[in-house]
């Protein structure tokens, strides 16, 4: 029968390294998971509308959703792209769309 042979002292430490990076992008994947943003719905509506250099992300309840989903196809209100986003986003809280 073989003997089992020892590990060295850079074989232990490349082990530690391995499992505490492991357990590292384990423990900021549950956080990732855990941490939900918003979501359209109850009301609610959350939408990101992207723009040429950067975006805006809206979070809107109750009389201000209401509001935002009416300027859909409104004049000075939301279009074209935007408005699809908004319009999809108003649907899913239960909102009315558009003037």
């Amino acid at each position: 029968m073989r003997a089992r042979r020892e590990f060295r002292l850079r074989e232990k430490w490349l082990i530690g390294a391995v499992l505490g990076a492991t357990t590292a992008l384990i423990v900021v994947v549950v956080i990732s998971l855990a941490s939900a943003g918003h979501s359209s719905a109850n009301g609610c509506i959350d939408v990101t509308i992207p723009y040429a250099v950067g975006g805006v992300e809206y979070y809107r309840c109750g009389a201000a959703a209401r509001a935002m989903c009416h300027d859909v196809g409104a004049p000075g209100g939301f279009s074209a792209a935007s408005a699809r986003a908004v319009s999809t986003e108003c649907r899913k809280a239960g909102l009315p769309v558009g003037p």
